[in-house]
């Protein structure tokens, strides 16, 4: 028998596949042709709402993507999801790209804004791009235009923007 799942179910599980393609440009492209896993201690469906709630060491896997948080919370209306929230100390993203490099992200929230495909990453963040590094309390990613900008200028904290650039290799120096 087979049973179908409620709508809220559909659009989280539709969300999650957006997220994690919309890092297309940037992913490992055989990714999206996996299956996706979604672990948790508890899920919470809000179907008239429109909100849908992971608890408990969530891990969302997909190829060589993953997403790992305390919580992840789905906003979704007129049956397209509105926005992902990705709690927790921290939460983490991390996949590969084509070229086999590693791309990673973590802080102690991610907001991902599903109709503008940005994601704010907030307290402690980390995005980090084959081997370059930047830290800072915010970081906003335009994952369509491949846009970074760090830092908040209007913010009280002092925290600067910290960014680690190693060189490159020449290929004709012995490692």
């Amino acid at each position: 028998m087979q049973t179908k799942l409620p709508s809220i179910v559909y659009q989280s599980l539709c969300l999650l596949t957006g997220l994690l393609i919309s890092y297309e440009s940037m992913a490992l492209k055989a990714d999206a042709d996996q299956p996706m896993q979604i672990e948790a201690d508890k899920v919470i469906l809000k179907e008239k709402q429109g909100i849908s709630r992971y608890l408990g060491h969530v891990t969302i896997s997909q190829g060589s993507r993953k997403i790992i948080g305390d919580s992840i919370t789905i906003f979704a209306s007129n049956e397209k999801v509105d926005k992902v929230i990705i709690e927790g100390k921290p939460a983490s993203f991390s996949q590969l790209n084509d070229d086999q490099e590693i791309i990673e992200a973590s802080s102690h929230k991610m907001t991902f804004h599903a109709q503008t495909e940005i994601m704010v990453l907030e307290i402690n963040a980390i995005l980090q791009q084959k081997d370059n590094i930047f830290r800072s309390e915010k970081i906003i990613y335009n994952t369509a235009k491949d846009i970074m900008t760090a830092g908040d200028k209007d913010s009280t904290d002092p925290e600067r923007v910290k960014i680690t650039i190693l060189p490159q290799k020449d290929s004709n120096t012995p490692q």
